[in-house]
């Protein structure tokens, strides 16, 4: 599939999806959950996060760490406070329920080793501000036994440095369709995809075409206060032809005596040609709150 036909089919999926009013009354969010796992549970969500991944770089070797803050919210929650409480302004709560939004900033650090074609070996190394995102995601319809959420992610090129970011602004129309308790009783499973393509930005970088599949599963035990994920995804690199693969795993668990936090560990591995890396290990902090 060409870029471009890519990007149509994407887009007007996206807005068939949006442009549909499904009469269905929005599901009561499970107050009771302040994990942070569920993606369409929308919550005031804090993230101070840590990523290190080993690349794979053709003859070399390299790293890239990044730190991570993230902060999500439900849009019209406040509002509602503002205008007379949840309770009695049943509008800007739903419109809490439905929408969310966030926001996501990053510092970076690449290092990488390798040897070109005449054996000479090079060295680069670069630490900044990466690009920021920020996405905008719909509960369009929700029950017990189904969830689906279309949405839109916005990654602006303000990268201090070429090596940490794409060069362009990039923009990932995406849907995702939930399945509560598929594996039994706390269980989630949220299929999705997502596609991602440039506009604008600087001439010599590449265009970005890419499509990500992704399969997400979450179980939560003990109580509700501890939680495995396991998050296969594949990714299609529509420029390249590429389709290399990756599995990340995820444990985590509250923090008892401080309301709403958590800590977890995430590591994982990539596969198949022009992986992204050959293994990454993530560890996080989070603030959960209504």
């Amino acid at each position: 599939m060409k870029p471009i036909t890519s990007k149509i089919v994407s887009l007007c999926l996206l807005c068939a999806v949006t442009g549909t009013t499904i009469a269905q009354d929005s599901p009561a969010q499970n107050k009771k959950d302040n994990t942070g796992t569920n993606p369409v549970n929308f919550t005031y969500d804090a993230r101070f996060y840590n990523e290190w991944a080993s690349l794979d770089i053709k003859g070399g070797d390299g790293s890239l760490n990044t730190q991570f803050f993230e902060f999500r919210l439900p849009l019209g929650r406040d509002i509602s406070k503002l205008t007379g409480g949840e309770e009695n302004n049943n509008f800007y709560n739903q419109l809490g329920q439905r929408f969310g939004f966030r926001i996501r900033a990053r510092y970076q650090t690449l290092n990488t080793n390798s040897v070109d074609e005449e054996g000479n070996f090079q060295n680069l190394t670069a630490s900044g501000v990466g690009d920021f995102d920020m996405r905008l995601l719909w509960l369009a319809y929700g029950s017990k036994r189904f969830l689906l959420a279309p949405g839109i992610e916005a990654t602006f090129n303000t990268a201090t440095n070429d090596l940490l970011g794409f060069g362009r602004t990039v923009l990932t129309p995406q849907i995702f369709f939930g399945f509560p308790n598929v594996f039994g009783k706390n269980s989630l499973f949220i299929p999705g995809y997502q596609y991602l393509f440039s506009l604008g930005g600087n001439d010599d970088r590449p265009y970005v075409s890419r499509s990500t599949i992704d399969l997400y599963f979450v179980w939560l035990f003990g109580g509700a206060g501890n939680w495995l994920i396991t998050n296969p995804q594949i990714v299609i690199d529509h420029r390249t032809n590429a389709v290399p693969w990756q599995i990340e795993l995820e444990w985590g668990t509250m923090i008892k005596p401080v309301p709403g936090a958590s800590v977890y560990l995430r590591p994982g591995v990539g596969l198949g040609g022009n992986k992204a890396y050959r293994l990454n290990f993530e560890f996080g902090l989070k603030f959960v709150w209504r």
